[in-house]
């Protein structure tokens, strides 16, 4: 969840849903490829499956929030703007950011140590990837987006309001009384 200004009588927390998993694949796949131009030859991950096979594997064995989602979708656009145009990449390197991204932002959006880690996306992609290569992708996200990782509800509006139909995706502020979540209409 995101936090939103509250007010003493009602506090109001900000919450990311998704209406369709399809599209929020299809979507993060089609973020994925378009970030730069890569290499179309296979050389070192000759088991890597399609890259939407890889990122619906990965969604479905982590069970991530919607949020962490979102933000590892806004962690992607930023880097693209920032990537000079004359960037190429391997042909994993759609995977690879891919992984360090929602790794990231799992990390960020993680209350009491609850994120991802980088052995537990080792072995979520069957050992494709070492907890030693997670790190080294964590660390090259990292100095690529010079570790400006704060995202604020102005931005995750802004963001949803230019996809968030071809997402599927809403915020909703959930009003706090009595210790009950009532959405706010």
């Amino acid at each position: 969840m995101l936090q939103t200004p509250t007010s003493a009588d009602s506090p109001t927390t900000t919450s990311v849903c998704s209406r369709s998993p399809e599209a929020l694949l299809s979507f993060t796949t089609t973020t994925a490829t378009s970030l730069l131009p890569c290499s179309r030859q296979l050389i070192k991950h000759h088991r890597l499956p399609p890259l939407g096979q890889f990122i619906a594997l990965v969604f479905g064995r982590c069970n991530l929030p919607a949020s962490v989602c979102l933000v590892s979708l806004i962690y992607l656009h930023r880097l693209k703007l920032r990537l000079p145009r004359y960037a190429r990449g391997d042909y994993d390197t759609p995977y690879r950011l891919f992984l360090a991204a929602i790794l990231t932002a799992s990390k960020l959006m993680s209350e009491g140590g609850t994120g991802l880690t980088s052995q537990m996306i080792s072995q979520i992609t069957d050992g494709l990837y070492t907890a030693k290569d997670v790190n080294l992708m964590e660390r090259s996200f990292l100095g690529l987006m010079r570790y400006e990782l704060w995202i604020d509800v102005d931005e995750v509006k802004l963001f949803l309001q230019e996809n968030g139909s071809e997402l599927e995706m809403e915020l909703r502020e959930v009003v706090m009384q009595d210790g009950v979540d009532w959405w706010k209409e």
